[in-house]
């Protein structure tokens, strides 16, 4: 994983990077960002993919903000800083939570990834 530091601190951190290093062609083609924010006392998954009719740079469309809370996974913590709950997000978490909980990637990917923990 690419090193995320922690020298001052932010809201808001680009993540896209580390998944794809990660995940790879497992993420939807049209993914363009995926952000954790840290707002209001709360994790924001957002994530921003392209237009489907026009694929252009200039019609991105934010499709979702998902809230990311310890009911979700208990390694998800809002005290902590936005580095320690990226770092766990990208690394530690589950793929299949990841793809229960966030569009992030390509359907048949997704489907492949929840249906292998029932085998």
């Amino acid at each position: 994983m690419k090193q995320l530091f922690d020298t001052f601190r932010a809201h808001s951190l680009e993540l896209l990077p580390n998944l794809k290093e990660r995940y790879g062609l497992l993420l939807r083609r049209d993914l363009v960002s995926a952000k954790l924010l840290a707002k209001d006392g709360q994790l924001l998954l957002e994530y921003t993919v392209t237009d489907k009719d026009h694929y252009s740079f200039d019609n991105k469309v934010i499709t979702n903000s998902l809230t990311l809370t310890a009911d979700i996974d208990e390694g998800l913590n809002v005290q902590q800083s936005i580095f320690d709950n990226a770092r766990y997000l990208v690394e530690e978490l589950s793929p299949v939570k990841l793809a229960k909980m966030a569009n992030l990637f390509d359907e048949s990917a997704a489907a492949v990834i929840i249906n292998y923990q029932r085998g």
